[in-house]
């Protein structure tokens, strides 16, 4: 048994900014940033937003109001860190037997997205003049982890300990092994935006407000709330020229775990000292649990809070290998 400490420390991690944001003080102008006045680039400009004879007021507060975004690639500015405790179990092979069992218990905080944005959730930054803001849990923070596999070669046929005779015994009952995976694990926690950006912050992203109140739903299994994952009612569209209170990522509500068993059965057969026929029969999902995918997470539209995917249920092969 092993059980171990697990941490790590994080800076100047590379993250994708937008530099030309306007300036969080102006948005208390409110809807004169939307005003339309005389662009003076429209002479030197030909194609885009900037060709036009007019241009809203708050482009010409942008930092660089000559461009309409400036994204500044892995720039050094994020940070993150992690710990974990880590737990083995481990019976080595012998006798045709061995078992490792692994539990890990996590978190991550960071407020780093730009490396961490495949097959995650992940709303990217709301507020680039505010990277403070965008501290949370990690997009890929898995809370708890359980993997265990096993290899089992049954005890029968020859040189075995049981029905270890000759004969036809040896083709039909010797040989057989057994072997799983089975992984059990939380899901990772959700991240939110909204689907109007109504922030006018030339720029920045937009997330939802939270009333206060948690959206994580206790009670009902996943398949009984797969239209209402969470509770949506206690987000809303905040009110223009303002960013949303929700951070990054949810603290309490994440998508639904992995359950999930890998089993193979397998027989050898050796014909000769040098030839050997294998067969194997391989479950993917033995149990045909139903893993579902995460839910909706853009506020405004009808996809919020439902989910409407789940990974791939039962498959199975078969093999036969000649090995010499």
């Amino acid at each position: 048994m092993d059980v171990a400490y697990a941490g790590n420390k994080s800076t100047k991690l590379p993250i994708n900014i937008n530099i030309n944001q306007l300036p969080d003080q102006y948005l208390a102008q409110g809807s004169a940033l939307l005003a339309q006045v005389r662009n003076p680039f429209a002479p030197f400009v030909s194609v885009g937003t900037l060709s036009s004879p007019t241009v809203a007021q708050g482009q010409l507060l942008r930092p660089f109001p000559q461009f309409t975004s400036v994204n500044v690639r892995a720039i050094h500015a994020g940070a993150a860190i992690y710990h974990s405790a880590q737990f083995k179990v481990e019976r080595r092979f012998s006798g045709g037997f061995s078992i490792l069992g692994a539990y890990t218990i996590s978190k991550m905080i960071t407020d780093s997205t730009s490396r961490l944005n495949i097959n995650f959730t992940n709303p990217g930054y709301q507020n680039n003049n505010n990277l403070r803001a965008e501290r949370s849990l990690g997009n890929v923070d898995v809370p708890q982890r359980l993997v265990l596999t096993y290899n089992w070669e049954l005890p029968f046929g020859p040189g075995k300990r049981f029905l270890n005779a000759g004969g036809a015994s040896r083709w039909l009952l010797g040989g057989w092994q057994l072997n799983g995976i089975t992984t059990i694990q939380h899901g990772p926690p959700l991240g939110l935006s909204t689907s109007a950006n109504q922030t006018n912050s030339f720029g920045g992203g937009s997330r939802p407000n939270n009333n206060g109140k948690s959206a994580k739903i206790t009670s009902g299994a996943t398949v009984d709330r797969l239209n209402q994952y969470f509770d949506t009612s206690v987000f809303s569209q905040p009110a223009p020229f303002t960013f949303g209170n929700v951070s990054r990522t949810l603290p309490d509500v994440r998508e639904p775990g992995i359950v999930n068993f890998d089993f193979s059965v397998l027989k050898n057969t050796r014909l000769k000292e040098r030839v050997n026929i294998q067969f194997r029969a391989e479950f993917f999902n033995l149990l045909n649990n139903t893993n579902f995918g995460g839910p909706g997470v853009t506020l405004g539209t009808s996809t919020f809070g439902v989910i409407s995917s789940a990974a791939d249920g039962r498959t199975i092969q078969f093999g036969l290998k000649l090995l010499f």
